[in-house]
């Protein structure tokens, strides 16, 4: 790298306040306290991380490691000696002599910008929307100084500042108090408040079209499967109102949201995120909620009646009355259309109830397998939920049909451990995607944590105490900082974090049953030779 593009990386770093962070903890590098570490495919990292994942491969007798970006193999000691990657210590710390220097670049465009695209708007009365708001613009005044702005400034020589407006109003400002008062802030034009508007626009159009889509597929579902169990399971009309009307409750919430974003001239970029983020979360819960009550069976409605519906979400993924690839069936017409999901869907048509355990065991293990390997892409937040259910049932019925037929402990592919090998890796790629979206004490990520103890329960005679640990470690991080909560989220969370201790005490209770199992036989196997031993000599003695 010369320093010609060396300089223009400084510039773009300083203007856009923007950082360069380690990709798996997402913290900031540092020259001095964080170096970044050159892997051989050219992606950075702090020496922290690749420590920890280091460690973790070998603590599982593992002597290579994947680059968590690109996921080339490399040796195990050749990240413990990545290099420090100079170069970009020295560009850090040249951004770091620019920031101190307190500068401000200001960009002023030669023609002033329109208020809004009037693509955006469809219809005349979005036009109408769009004068109206003209004439509200031409009334703006500064912030600091109270210059009136008119429309033609507020394009050219007026800033939002970022820092300074964290409510929902929007409160521009003119360049020369840009200058003299938010010198080193992230300064914002209309145009650019605008285009992410328009952005969060139509990932919401996107959003209700996926919404749509998905809720056209569940709806065929139940035709089309079989078995005398699904039939009973889909006379639950309570459950299928209550679902219906949840359905419409969301989509008119997201309409709500769409015609709000469409008819407002400019948002706060804070309302805007908020909004975006609110729609996303409500939106997962609706792809699970529309599938998931359908399929639920009298005893699990009577049993959840006054529960959560987090707590009904996670009973039905857990239980084996229900189709066993529905969670399945459900997600693939969200998922973009590769070959690793026509390989899935194929797999999923193929598997019939009369086939041995053997192959149906397989075909969930190949199902984790799938979408595993979709884990390895960036995925959108709205499908981490029900990736995390499919595998969630997946290897719930895997843990059914190992127990049907102990045979299958001694295949290399499908035995238990082989099972809990892959729980390890589909969870440690689930875990990564969780933990750079939601924070410790968000539902979504507890919810994810709660599967993961649930599983070191089922699989206690494989489970081993790494990932115990480490789900101990998350519950400890969330009941720490559950804090920052309302009160009712708060109760919720707690009751939710108690039963990740009750699987997790179940998992210890079961392991320290098999050690106790594992030396009673023992000891009765001694037992048995000296009575054989005593016997034998009886019979000696009785002879002579």
């Amino acid at each position: 790298m010369n320093e010609c593009s060396n300089g223009r990386l400084v510039s773009f770093l300083i203007e856009g306040d923007d950082v360069v962070s380690c990709e798996v903890c997402l913290e900031p590098f540092q020259p001095l306290n964080r170096p970044p570490k050159i892997l051989p495919c050219g992606h950075n990292f702090c020496d922290q991380c690749l420590f920890s994942l280091c460690c973790h491969q070998q603590y599982y007798l593992l002597d290579s490691i994947k680059c968590p970006t690109c996921r080339t193999s490399f040796p195990t000691e050749v990240a413990i000696d990545a290099p420090t990657n100079w170069d970009l210590c020295k560009i850090l710390e040249n951004v770091q002599k620019g920031r101190e220097m307190n500068v401000t670049v200001i960009h002023v465009p030669d023609m002033p910008a329109r208020v809004l695209p009037e693509a955006s708007f469809q219809s005349s009365k979005r036009k109408g929307v769009l004068a109206r708001t003209a004439s509200r613009i031409q009334k703006e005044k500064c912030g600091d100084c109270a210059r009136k702005l008119s429309a033609k400034l507020i394009g050219r020589a007026s800033r939002f500042c970022q820092e300074c407006n964290q409510k929902d109003k929007i409160t521009f400002t003119c360049l020369e108090c840009c200058v003299n008062k938010h010198n080193g802030h992230t300064l914002l034009s209309l145009s650019q408040l605008q285009a992410e508007q328009l952005k969060v626009l139509g990932e919401l159009r996107e959003l209700r079209k996926r919404v749509v889509d998905a809720l056209s597929s569940a709806q065929s579902f139940p035709g089309g499967f079989s078995g005398e169990g699904h039939k009973d399971l889909c006379t639950s009309t309570a459950a299928t109102n209550q679902t219906t009307e949840s359905t419409d409750g969301r989509l008119a919430q997201l309409d709500t949201a769409i015609e709000l974003v469409e008819s407002s001239a400019v948002i706060a970029p804070t309302k805007l995120n908020e909004l975006r983020n609110e729609q996303i979360q409500q939106c997962s819960r609706l792809f699970k909620m529309t599938h998931e009550p359908v399929r639920q069976d009298t005893s699990v409605l009577k049993k959840s009646e006054g529960s959560s519906y987090s707590k009904q979400a996670r009973s039905l993924s857990r239980s084996t009355t229900f189709h066993s690839f529905s969670s399945l069936e459900f997600l693939i017409p969200l998922l973009p259309c590769t070959t690793l999901t026509k390989e899935l869907s194929n797999l999923i048509q193929d598997v019939s109830p009369k086939q041995p355990v053997e192959l149906r065991c397989e075909a969930f293990m190949k199902a984790a397998s799938l979408l595993t390997t979709i884990l390895y892409d960036d995925i959108s937040i709205e499908q981490l939920p029900l990736i995390a259910d499919a595998l969630l049932q997946c290897f719930c019925q895997a843990n059914s049909l190992s127990r049907k037929k102990p045979q299958l402990t001694k295949s290399p592919t499908i035995s238990r451990k082989a099972i809990w090998k892959s729980v390890q890796m589909s969870y440690t790629e689930l875990m990564r995607h969780i933990s750079k979206n939601f924070l410790s004490y968000e539902p979504e990520r507890i919810a994810i944590l709660d599967d993961l103890a649930y599983l070191c329960s089922l699989y206690a005679d494989v489970c081993d105490q790494a990932t115990v640990t480490i789900c101990m470690i998350e519950a400890a991080r969330a009941r720490m900082s559950d804090e920052k909560l309302p009160e009712p989220m708060r109760q919720k969370t707690a009751q939710r974090l108690k039963e990740i201790d009750d699987h997790l005490l179940e998992c210890r209770r079961l392991q320290k049953l098999q050690d106790l199992r594992t030396t009673k036989t023992k000891k009765a196997k001694k037992l048995r030779w000296l009575w054989r031993f005593f016997r034998q000599r009886s019979k000696k003695h009785a002879c002579a």
